[in-house]
């Protein structure tokens, strides 16, 4: 009987959380197909007949195929640029276990401590007198920053997970250390790197902050930055910033599709002990 009510509670909780993540999915796409009229009448109502020629107008007015492309081309920097220092550090951390290690990791820790604002205006003065101003590469380097930390600390946690006994036999074997890496660490920690890849590229796509501080050329744009052509000092268009949203959140969702399985696996093993 208890097993039964465990099991029955954990169903109830599960639908109630998919409902309350899936909700504001539902509402953006209902929305997405309103006149802005519509919307403000009724922001909760079924459209009857759905504008579907928000989305083809929010697509030209605000250029998301290139805001899309700048994002994806954005995240990719980032992704790969924090998986080639993190992965290392985070081996260095956990296997080679360096002087001082204890100190390094509070080193590595400092960043996630520092809140971004606080980094803002430095961070402008330093990206224009180095001329990277609307600079894409390094809009992806700002990320890179924020994001090595994080990613530094969840892949310690896989990598401690990897028997020392493979280690040792990889040594005997004669790999150096950049094939230890290649060929036995990152095979074996595969799903703890592609969740940590998933979710720094949907940090980075979805960065407004430094996007809104560091590009400022339109045809720079990426995708978060794109949505506010919508809005003037006098009013906001939210058909069509609706549908842009709608648009912009497909990319990631495609993603985690394609990826779920090592995704869901990934976090699984890191939280499990």
């Amino acid at each position: 009987m208890t097993r039964r009510r465990t099991v029955r509670w954990s169903t109830v909780i599960l639908i109630v959380l998919a409902a309350v993540w899936t909700y504001p999915v539902i509402w953006t796409l209902l929305n997405a197909v309103k006149t802005t009229a519509d919307l403000y009448q009724g922001p909760l109502s079924v459209p009857i007949p759905p504008a579907f020629g928000n989305l083809g107008e929010a697509w030209s007015r605000a250029n998301l195929g290139g805001a899309l492309l700048n994002s994806a081309y954005v995240a990719s920097l980032t992704v790969a640029g924090v998986l080639l220092l993190a992965i290392p550090a985070a081996f260095t951390l956990t296997r080679l276990k360096p002087p001082a290690r204890g100190a390094l990791f509070l080193v590595v820790l400092a960043p996630l401590i520092i809140p971004t604002e606080v980094l803002i205006v430095p961070l402008f003065a330093i990206y224009r007198t180095l001329g990277l101003i609307n600079s894409l590469p390094g809009l992806a380097l700002v990320n890179i920053v924020f994001s090595v930390s994080f990613a530094t600390v969840i892949l310690a946690g896989f990598f401690r997970r990897i028997p020392q006994d493979l280690i040792d036999a990889g040594r005997l074997d004669g790999a150096g250390r950049v094939a230890l890496i290649t060929s036995v660490v990152m095979p074996l920690a595969r799903p703890g790197i592609v969740a940590v890849a998933v979710l720094v590229a949907v940090f980075s796509w979805n960065d407004f902050a430094g996007a809104l501080v560091l590009i400022q050329r339109p045809s720079a744009f990426t995708a978060p930055l794109a949505l506010t052509t919508f809005s003037t000092f006098y009013a906001t268009d939210e058909g069509l910033r609706f549908a842009g949203l709608a648009i912009t959140f497909v990319p990631p969702l495609l993603v985690f599709l394609l990826l779920q399985r090592s995704l869901l696996q990934g976090l699984a093993i890191g939280t499990s002990r």
